[in-house]
């Protein structure tokens, strides 16, 4: 199982799921000024001259619905440099991803929708620089588990006015079943369903995006994205997956072309190539001082777990990603080449005294012969400053990355370093490592220089042309929304050593200086008025239905509410009534006996009725 290696550490059960038999349940806080933009807006994958914006629109609507945009220098939007119309419709369940192009580069900008007379939240985004630059900062995160607490690091993130982008590197959603006992109160995410479908991995990002304190860190700064497991399932690989069943779970190519597709309409990222949806490899260069690669250990061209490393048709990146990847490194005339990727990449080895060994198949040492053949391209190529950003395991990490004959006391023979940043929720150590085997552990790993197994948070990667900086920023709790943060530790690379020193303190905070206004984050941002309805259906999925649909809705107060179905000739058709909890809930609704065909579906508090079209097909 992935998260192997926690299981040696401390007595932690990862993610026992059960899914929950409900009528109606209370999830999450809900913003009703923000119709119809209730998912807010979002920025990603900044170049010099252009930056994808994105948002959602949940409407009464059905079809094809208009929107516009504009694009300022100001947070009042009165200097518009670019604006356009887009459309939107089911087919990318009403999401909206524009290219902006025509900006100028290392500028900060101001961006909003409207769609039918009413105006989305100002979102705030940066495009990359070009030629010379000093400074660049970023803030690494991965591993989001709804269920198990609140997003206090990504509300700290929001907060923050000194960074250039965030780097999310996977697992921003999780396809599990509801658990029993979530790791904050409120905190089960929809459907409760383990996800398999199109509609159901749509559903889960709707319910993420609904969180307020993710919303607010895509609002203000621009996020760039690759996918890890559990954007489609628990440890998957190109050709299936350790927990995807086929006999009851239907086709592996069906279910991962699925999460793919959600994950591309409801995260602001380019596609490198429209044809190949799986292929999300891809680059940004910063500048003279750093490129980003952003590579894919997952779908594209992994080979399945438990084979012989040492093999060497085994595979991790693929071929085509791997000959791209060295091909790029050895172009590269940027003075910091960060690899952004999902598992670790350092050797992770077992005490003697608990059997030696590799610890976990799931990561590069799964696949060491390709793991030695970029290490060889980096060494005969002269290949400088390379750094690794690594997520996945939930936990912290400090890495070099051990060639032959690598010395632990000075770094020589080191291929480059590497910064593991841990989880934002996601499950991991409740207790602190017992020191005797901390030693242990260090001395059968004598690369590792730093380990955390017990906070979540996030790190911020500092790069200068002195040195590649990463500060461990921990949050003190993700059971409460109530928490402090702090820098745990601090670890750094001088420019062209391969090798990690320990920092004696976090890098310079002012390391940014072209700090700009926040976007505003009020809900009276420009054109938002209050919300008048009592009731608002945020989605149903699927649409079209067959047997069955869930209806994720939001209501003002608790009250008596209908839900009925009507036919094309006006007869209702079914009818539920439910008592909900006041904000988020979500009801399943059995649609078994309902002939092919289009109906309304209405919700009714008494107070006003709230209209959609939905299709059910054979």
């Amino acid at each position: 199982m992935k998260k192997l290696m926690s299981a040696i550490f401390f007595a932690t059960l990862y993610f026992v799921v059960v899914a929950q038999d409900y009528k109606s349940a209370q999830r999450l806080s809900f913003e009703p000024a923000l119709e119809p933009f209730y998912h807010g807006v979002a920025s990603g994958d900044p170049l010099s001259d252009r930056v994808i914006i994105w948002t959602r629109i949940t409407s009464q609507t059905t079809g094809t619905l208009n929107a516009t945009w504009v694009m300022a220098t100001d947070t009042g939007l009165t200097n518009v440099v670019q604006s356009g119309n887009t459309t939107t419709n089911d087919a990318k369940d009403y999401t909206i991803k524009v290219d902006v192009a025509g900006l100028q580069p290392s500028t900060y900008y101001y961006y909003q929708f409207e769609h039918d007379g009413k105006k989305s939240l100002i979102g705030r985004t940066k495009t990359a620089p070009t030629g010379d630059n000093d400074f660049l900062r970023f803030a690494v995160v991965s591993c989001n588990d709804y269920q198990n607490g609140y997003f206090n690091a990504f509300k700290h993130i929001s907060e923050r006015n000194d960074i250039d982008a965030v780097l999310h590197l996977g697992d921003y959603i999780y396809e599990y079943a509801a658990t029993s006992s979530p790791g904050a109160p409120g905190r089960t995410h929809e459907p409760t369903n383990e996800i398999i479908t199109l509609s159901d991995y749509r559903g889960r990002y709707s319910h993420y995006r609904l969180d307020p304190d993710l919303r607010a860190a895509h609002q203000q700064h621009p996020f760039v994205t690759v996918w890890d497991d559990h954007e489609t399932a628990n440890n998957a690989w190109e050709g299936g997956a350790e927990n995807h069943t086929p006999g009851t779970e239907g086709n592996w190519t069906d279910r991962k072309n699925a999460g793919v597709q959600a994950n591309l309409e409801w995260l602001p990222i380019r596609q490198p190539d429209v044809n190949e949806p799986v292929k999300i490899w891809r680059k940004i260069r910063y500048g003279d001082l750093a490129e980003i690669f952003f590579l894919d250990t997952r779908l594209y061209g992994r080979s399945e777990q438990g084979g012989n490393p040492e093999d060497p048709n085994r595979t991790l990146l693929g071929t085509d990603q791997f000959s791209w990847l060295k091909s790029e490194l050895s172009a590269s005339t940027s003075q910091w080449k960060v690899l952004a990727q999902q598992v670790m990449v350092a050797p992770l080895k077992l005490p003697a005294v608990l059997g030696g060994g590799i610890l976990n198949n799931d990561q590069w040492d799964g696949y060491n012969y390709e793991r030695q053949q970029l290490y060889n391209h980096v060494r005969n190529n002269n290949i400088e400053n390379m750094v690794v950003l690594t997520g996945d395991i939930h936990t912290s990490w400090a890495n070099d990355l051990p060639d032959s004959n690598y010395n632990g006391t000075t770094g020589a023979n080191s291929a480059g370093v590497e910064f593991v940043a841990t989880s934002i929720t996601s499950g991991n150590s409740e207790a602190n490592v017992p020191n005797s085997l901390v030693s242990l552990f260090q001395a059968a790993n004598p690369h590792i220089k730093y380990f955390n197994l017990t906070e979540h948070g996030y790190f911020i990667l500092d790069l200068s042309k002195a040195k590649a900086q990463a500060d461990w920023n921990f949050v003190s709790t993700i059971e409460s929304q109530t928490y402090t943060s702090s820098v745990a530790a601090s670890w750094y690379a001088n420019n062209q050593e391969r090798f990690l020193r320990e920092a004696t303190a976090p890098a310079n905070s002012n390391v940014n200086p072209n700090n700009a206004p926040l976007a505003p984050t009020s809900n009276l941002a420009v054109g938002i008025a209050k919300a008048k309805d009592n009731v608002v259906v945020v989605g149903t999925f699927p649409n079209p239905f067959q047997n069955e649909f869930v209806v994720q809705f939001y209501v003002e107060e608790s009250k008596k509410t209908s839900l009925k179905v009507i036919d094309v000739l006006g007869k209702t058709v079914l009818t539920e009534t439910y008592v909900p909890n006041k904000g988020i809930n979500y009801v399943k609704v059995n649609a078994e006996k309902l002939l092919q065909g289009n109906y309304i579906l209405l919700m009714e508090t008494g107070k006003d009725t709230y209209r959609k079209n939905i299709v059910k097909v054979n």
